[in-house]
């Protein structure tokens, strides 16, 4: 039945079917749950205020457009006849509507004049305050006296007038902006009065009733079965009135009501029944017809929930699409390590730990020595060794020319980390830009995107903390004896008088009954010693190199762990603030219920 209905209020050739609906009844024992589609409309209302935060700035306004169509919606399913009907003069640029106002009412309360665009904002004319309804057209209301002169009105403001007269006792008239103006705000006020109201009044002059902006009218008054009449002003022959009302039949106004106002200095007179003294009378008469209310009712809510799928879910379920592909591309974005190596500040500690060392100073080859060569060991021993093994002196000779241009030419691991940071800037900045409408968000919302950016400063500073904590562990370690040094000492401790020896010379014997214990060849030949004496040197030696080596890739590690973890956070609050650019899926599911709710609704 409703979606019949819907069609007979759009097409008129069904008229006659709508006729037969009504003559046995059909429509009277459909009760239109105004209630409940009012409540899914207050929740809808609700659920898209909290998604302002999410909309870009052209989803945005077709939701406040959607808000302002809703209220006007929830007005007329309130509505219920106890308030005066609402009447709205509507029309285009210089038709007259203010002049028609004055002289209905017999007074001068809407300024008139030659120029066009003149009314700003709606004027209403009321006998009492209670005739509008609280909250009517959702703008702030101004009192003003007829008595007080002529009311242009003002863009966002009702201007309510008292006036007693017989016609405001039965209904309340409102003037309007023009429909066809060149200023925007005008056109969105008067659209907004025609939403609100209960007739229309549409206003044309000879020049104007063709003008393309009223077809879009004439339709939705059809649609949503409103009470409508229409004026045709400054007439001067009957040839006009005969062509509009034949383009009136053309739009569904068969039946039309045309009322004719001839221009001031032609002598043209209206047909009978069509004078303005008849207009008058027929707005006195007003009834408006609940049932065709109803008819209009459903069909206002099928536009209303039509358009809040077609222009607003659909646009922003396809955006989420989007952001959700945006969002897994981003989340697999490899960050990749900075490859930093701080090695080059280890090199004056390893110099200085090795010549510190017996083992490196005796060397694989020089225990070769050793045991080959007893006897001219000491002679062929370099001085380093000498001193050591005789003296006991360890000397810390100045640093290598090579030692001293390392330090001089050691890079910015600052300014690298910065860099790369700037890089993965770059590489989440060229995959958002890939996308036409995320480009349109950065370009729009460029000042958000911006403070998810990240200071590079960040990541020198990662740098400047790691590389202050390895100088300060190669200071301590400056100051202590190499490990394989200590390794000894310790296996010392654990021979008979070991803690007596007060040289390595003296440790020499022990080190040997070390090589040969650790492969167990007390009694074999002197080459398994020898293999013994390097396998030991070699393994002590690399515990020695190792010993700084792994706090070298320690660091290392701690830049690059810190650093991804940077990347990471800068990933994260792109995702977080691409992920606010649109409603979550969850969050349009929950509309797209509330729109199944509503039509659920209309069919019962």
């Amino acid at each position: 039945m409703k979606t019949l209905g819907t069609t007979i209020c759009t097409q008129a050739p069904y008229r006659a079917s709508l006729t037969t609906i009504r003559r046995y009844g059909l429509l009277g024992v459909m009760s239109l749950p105004r209630g409940h589609i009012e409540s899914h409309l207050s929740l809808l209302d609700q659920e898209l205020l909290s998604l302002h935060p999410r909309l870009g700035e052209q989803d945005r306004q077709c939701v406040e457009q959607w808000q302002l169509f809703a209220r006007a919606v929830r007005f007329h399913l309130r509505s219920r006849g106890e308030s005066l009907p609402l009447v709205a003069l509507l029309g285009g640029t210089g038709t007259g509507k203010s002049t028609l106002l004055n002289q209905l009412l017999d007074t001068r309360l809407s300024a008139a004049s030659y120029r066009r665009t003149f009314t700003s904002g709606p004027i209403a004319a009321v006998n009492k305050l209670s005739a509008i309804p609280e909250g009517w057209l959702g703008i702030e209301r101004r009192m003003v006296t007829a008595a007080a002169g002529p009311v242009r009105g003002e863009p966002g403001t009702l201007f309510v007038a008292l006036l007693d007269h017989p016609l405001t006792s039965r209904i309340t008239l409102i003037d309007t902006p023009d429909l066809d103006g060149d200023q925007p705000a005008h056109h969105a006020q008067a659209d907004q009065v025609f939403r609100w109201a209960q007739t229309a009044v549409f206003l044309v002059t000879p020049e104007k009733y063709q003008m393309t902006e009223l077809a879009g009218y004439y339709r939705l008054a059809c649609r949503y079965r409103l009470k409508t009449f229409f004026v045709m002003n400054k007439c001067e022959e009957a040839a006009v009135i005969e062509e509009f009302r034949d383009q009136l039949a053309e739009r569904g106004f068969a039946d039309a009501r045309l009322f004719v106002i001839p221009r001031h200095d032609s002598p043209f007179e209206p047909s009978s029944g069509t004078a303005l003294a008849d207009l008058k009378q027929a707005l006195l008469d007003l009834n408006i017809d609940q049932s065709a209310s109803d008819e209009g009712l459903v069909n206002r809510c099928t536009d209303l929930i039509d358009r809040l799928s077609d222009r607003i879910i659909t646009p922003l379920r396809g955006h989420r699409d989007q952001i959700d592909a945006l969002l897994k591309s981003l989340q697999s974005l490899k960050t990749s390590a900075p490859g930093l190596d701080v090695s080059p500040l280890t090199r004056q500690l390893q110099r200085h730990m090795q010549e510190q060392s017996v083992l490196y100073l005796m060397g694989p080859g020089r225990v070769l020595e050793r045991l080959r060569q007893m006897p001219v060991l000491i002679a062929r021993l370099p001085r380093t060794i000498w001193n050591l093994v005789g003296r006991g002196e360890r000397p810390t000779p100045a640093l290598t020319s090579e030692t001293v241009a390392a330090s001089r030419s050691m890079p910015d691991f600052g300014q690298l980390l910065c860099e790369q940071l700037l890089i993965a800037q770059s590489r989440i900045d060229d995959l958002l830009r890939a996308d036409d409408t995320v480009s349109d968000w950065l370009n729009t919302h460029g000042d958000d995107y911006h403070r998810t950016r990240i200071d590079p400063a960040r990541a020198a500073q990662i740098a400047v903390e790691e590389i202050h904590a390895l100088e300060a562990w190669l200071e301590e370690h400056r100051q202590r004896k190499p490990r394989d040094t200590r390794v000894i000492e310790k296996l010392l401790r654990y021979m008979p008088g070991g803690e007596r020896i007060s040289g390595w010379s003296e440790a020499a014997p022990y080190l040997l009954t070390l090589v040969v214990a650790t492969h167990g060849a007390f009694f074999g030949p002197i080459d398994l010693l020898i293999i013994g004496g390097f396998s030991l040197s070699t393994w002590l030696g690399e515990k020695l190199s190792n010993e700084v080596a792994a706090r070298v890739r320690q660091s290392n590690r701690r830049i690059s762990e810190r650093f991804e973890a940077l990347a990471r956070e800068q990933v994260e609050l792109v995702l977080d603030w691409l992920d606010r650019q649109a409603p979550r899926s969850e969050e349009l599911d929950r509309l797209e219920k509330l729109v199944d709710k509503v039509h659920a609704d209309l069919r019962s």
